[in-house]
């Protein structure tokens, strides 16, 4: 008699279902927070990627419209438009660079390079083998390099680094003169 009174309150314990959604959602909440938080931070990344990228390319395409001489106050106020179209609290790293191809050297000459941030102006020693980095160039053309650098916090550290380096390598051709000269032609 005891023993079948403990089967069947094994029994009925066995079949109860009453509580199982509560230890279910306890057990599966934090797996579906961190799901949640991992996709959140790597849609912003590739967000600030793409905002940043959009940004390189729109300085780009500025300076490739300009016909006017470029000088220091140019580049800071690019600066700071880089900085207003990325909606970042610190200033990005910038260096805007033309550089022209010499076919009868088969190398990249400088013209001019100017940097903000913790960017170094170019040198022609840098440039001058730069054939895999660049496109192909006839005799003595022109392209406008824009490089701009930014560190990227993702607001929750799944599968992301603390501090991650956006970097961007834009060129562009000059649109409406055959260069972009730097304080003066």
């Amino acid at each position: 008699m005891i023993w079948s009174y403990i089967k069947s309150r094994l029994v009925a314990f066995r079949d109860e279902t009453g509580g199982t959604v509560s230890i279910e959602f306890i057990v599966m909440a934090p797996i579906v927070f961190w799901a949640y938080a991992s996709m959140f931070s790597w849609f912003d990344a590739y967000r600030q990627v793409g905002v940043h990228e959009k940004a390189a390319f729109t300085v780009a395409d500025m300076i490739s419209r300009e016909t006017a001489p470029i000088d220091d106050d140019y580049i800071d106020a690019t600066r700071e438009l880089v900085q207003f179209l990325t909606r970042t609290s610190e200033n990005p790293d910038l260096r805007v660079s033309v550089i022209r191809f010499v076919k009868s050297r088969n190398e990249f000459r400088l013209d001019w390079s100017s940097s903000r941030g913790g960017f170094n102006s170019l040198t022609n020693a840098q440039v001058k083998n730069w054939h895999e980095k660049l496109p192909m160039l006839v005799n003595q053309e022109r392209i406008i390099l824009v490089e701009t650098r930014i560190n990227y916090t993702p607001p929750f550290l799944f599968g992301l680094n603390e501090e991650n380096e956006l970097q961007t390598f834009i060129f562009s051709r000059p649109r409406f003169a055959p260069q972009v000269c730097w304080e003066d032609c």
